[in-house]
């Protein structure tokens, strides 16, 4: 037998002990098919931590798990927890030994471990009632499964001792007395005084008055740990500079043995005025919540003070501060729309009625799988279903498809409540009900390039048009997005935005975008494909754009970041200048990469946005050495910038040197300004 189950980790950060994990089964051996429960504490946190049981010998990630959840008892990750319970209510169906993992935030980074056992349904097995008992606590142990022997009998010993070398501390027969009356296979020991000492203890069930083991499972003695409660969770979390726009607050605490929090004690102060903050008690938690009516403005500080008291005699009172300070955000206002498609009633594998679609995808997979991420049905734009999304995927077309890569594809809808419209911080993934997608990764094939035309519309009579819409896009080193757009059915087309990797993105010694290098430079790793003339097309980013290639173009071109699975979830705004009063409005969405990432798009609209109603553009700052490159979006419109030593009043100056939307400066002051105007 292994012994007691219940073995300790340690996460390490830059060489420094943060927590300690444990993880308690509530046995350790198990009938197949019987409900487990694994308790754990000191984890991290975070949503996507996770339990997952694997076969004895098998490393996390090289396979699939055979039974796992998230620390908050689900598939889907919602609540993050530093301890707790994971219950597998259908248990494990094969004999053998296993291992069940304490895993790190969606991954395979292994906290801790413990060994639990799953028998054949007919060996014998005993059972504690509780896992662990107070000094002098009764005891009690059912047995199932006994030979029927009047002289079986049940012993407790203490941990590391061996049945016959050393004296039980208790033992009783199968029939709770001394003398062994009646032969039973199966009932209840009582030991009516327990045991007086704490420790660690195993109990065995033991062959006719000999040291023959059947069976046994480990107990703990331990006195009663005196508590109040405990603050688990609490968010924003002290000393953060992204808080979220509305400072959404949320805090965990786990009742204590000896004290519970009593809820109308719980107050909370936003900036030291009270807040009508929510309080739930469920499963031994407190859960407290608020959400700011309004937008706090970017880059301000702000603190919550929570406090609350226990119910002990006389009561203790506990209180926490937080400051923070509000991330940069934009507040998108979209008024009603002038076309929308939310993609919701398509079915998938289709598009909407009236928009095109062209794949120069290689296809080495036919079947129409939207569980197969290399198959047909992901060969082109289509619509899908979010909720695969929270799910596995087949990848590659192997079956085997690891845990790693099966359930990569999370990261396609994740929240980004950097995302703010209409004074609202979107929390929720932004894509909702179906959406359409185009995919490149996961896929075999030479390359992924997918064309996605809407149909013409008709904008006459309307002024200042603008296209939004979510857009669920992961850059990789060689891929490109291209959003272009024509008034003349198709003709002409003209740029909207490039999405590529900002190390492909050509430069003058200035830190001017090059644009036409950037487009017509060849690469070695972009997508090729044979159009349908027989021509070979691709090995450059140009190859995938309908607009003339020509300096013009550096506005629009945005750098993304490679491999952030939430960086470039946004929603996207953009000004059509050109589209103004005119009848026959298309837009071109192209995508194309060699097994690289996706582009997803939802929630599709037209709007007419008047220039009040649009948002400042914000400015960006990169150094590069000695020197500071300020840009804004090249969608902007018209902007002058400019430069003060201080502020207020500051003499502000038009910045020299700018072309487009950017420029790069050599600051020569100790403090230096920059504005929009």
């Amino acid at each position: 037998m292994k012994s007691i189950p219940i073995i300790a980790g340690l996460l390490v950060a830059a060489g420094v002990a943060l927590h300690a994990q444990s993880l308690v089964s509530d046995h350790e051996n198990y009938f197949p098919g019987e409900r487990i429960s694994i308790s754990f504490s000191g984890g991290p946190g975070n949503t996507k931590d996770w339990i997952g049981i694997y076969p004895d010998g098998v490393t996390p990630g090289s396979v699939n798990s055979t039974i796992w959840n998230y620390v908050d008892g689900t598939q889907s990750g919602k609540v993050g927890l530093r301890e707790g319970a994971v219950a597998f209510p259908s248990g494990l169906n094969l004999a053998g030994a296993w291992n069940a993992y304490f895993l790190l935030n969606d991954g395979y980074s292994i906290l801790t471990n413990v060994v639990l056992n799953v028998t054949e349904p007919t060996a014998p097995a005993l059972r504690p009632t509780q896992r662990t008992y107070t000094p002098g606590q009764a005891i009690s142990i059912t047995f199932t499964n006994g030979p029927a022997n009047a002289k079986d009998w049940i012993g407790i010993y203490k941990a590391g001792q061996t049945p016959g070398g050393v004296g039980s501390t208790i033992w009783n027969y199968v029939d709770g007395t001394q003398t062994g009356a009646v032969a039973l296979d199966h009932g209840t020991v009582n030991f009516a005084t327990g045991l007086a000492a704490a420790g660690e203890y195993r109990a065995f069930f033991l062959l006719n008055d000999g040291y023959t083991v059947l069976a046994s499972e480990p107990i703990t003695i331990a006195a009663p740990v005196v508590s109040g409660p405990r603050l688990l969770t609490i968010t924003p979390a002290s000393g953060i500079t992204n808080a979220y726009p509305d400072a959404a607050f949320t805090a965990t605490i786990t009742n204590g043995t000896s004290a519970t929090v009593v809820n109308s004690s719980v107050a909370l102060k936003l900036d030291g005025v009270t807040v009508p903050a929510t309080v739930s008690t469920a499963a031994g938690l407190t859960t407290i919540g608020y959400t700011n009516a309004t937008l706090l403005p970017v880059g301000t500080s702000h603190s919550y003070v929570l406090s609350y008291s226990d119910s002990a005699k006389p009561a203790v009172t506990y209180k926490t501060t937080n400051s923070f300070i509000i991330r940069n955000y934009t507040n998108l206002e979209l008024p009603a729309p002038l076309v929308f498609e939310n993609f919701d009633t398509i079915p998938e594998g289709e598009i909407p009625s009236g928009w095109t679609r062209k794949s120069y995808t290689e296809v080495q997979n036919p079947d129409l799988d939207f569980g197969n991420l290399d198959s047909a049905a992901y060969a082109t734009w289509t619509a899908v279903e979010a909720a695969r999304f929270e799910g596995r995927f087949i990848t590659y077309s192997d079956p085997n498809t690891s845990d790693t890569d099966a359930t990569d594809y999370h990261r396609v809808n994740p929240p980004n409540p950097a995302n703010v419209v209409n004074g609202k911080v979107l929390r929720d993934p932004l894509a909702q009900g179906r959406f359409l997608f185009a995919d490149s990764g996961y896929r075999h094939g030479a390359g992924q390039v997918d064309y996605l035309y809407t149909p013409d519309f008709n904008l006459t009579g309307k002024t200042n048009v603008h296209v939004a819409f979510k857009s669920l896009w992961e850059q990789n080193q060689d891929s490109i997005a291209a959003l272009e757009y024509s008034i003349d059915a198709g003709k002409n087309w003209l740029p909207v935005a490039y999405f590529l990797d900002n190390p492909d993105i050509v430069k003058d010694e200035n830190g001017v975008v090059d644009a036409e290098a950037t487009f017509n430079n060849p690469q070695g790793d972009v997508a090729n494909y044979t159009d349908d003339d027989g021509n070979a097309v691709g090995g450059t980013y140009g190859a995938f754009i309908a607009a003339p290639i020509s300096p013009a173009l550096a506005p629009f071109i945005q750098a993304r970041v490679n491999d952030d699975s939430v960086e470039s979830k946004r929603y996207e705004r953009f000004k059509l200048p050109a589209a103004d009063n005119q009848s026959k409005v298309r837009l071109r969405f192209a995508h194309a990469g060699t097994d690289s990432w996706y582009w997803g798009i939802d929630d599709f609209g037209l709007y007419s946005i008047t220039a009040a109603a649009a948002v400042p553009p914000a400015l960006k700052l990169e150094r590069t050495g000695a020197n500071l490159t300020v840009s804004w979006p090249a969608t902007a419109g018209s902007f002058t910038l400019e430069s003060a030593p201080t502020l207020p009043p500051g003499a502000w100056t038009p910045v020299t040197g700018v072309t487009g939307n950017s420029t790069m400066i050599s600051p020569t002051s100790s403090a230096l300004y920059f504005r929009l105007r």
